[in-house]
């Protein structure tokens, strides 16, 4: 499994939904820390508390609409 479907099938168990910026995310994750360490956060990659779905990335999403990366969000609501 490639870390972006890792990351969106995170992202859905978690219930929120992505951006257009995932794809760049996965990438950069590849290039920065490789496939063994996929959730690290690569705009904050040296913050353990900050990664793919942390507690940390759920308040950012939850009080930003966004995480830190800009790859999650919530879902709208219709």
């Amino acid at each position: 499994m490639s870390i972006l479907e890792k990351m969106l099938e995170n992202c859905a168990k978690a219930g929120y939904t992505t951006t257009d910026n995932v794809q760049k995310i996965a990438n950069a994750k590849k290039m920065m820390f490789g496939e063994e360490e996929w959730r690290r956060c690569p705009c904050d990659g040296q913050n353990p508390n900050r990664y793919c779905i942390s507690e940390q990335c759920r308040k950012d999403i939850e009080e930003k609409g966004e995480c830190h990366c800009h790859c999650y969000r919530k879902k709208e609501i219709a």
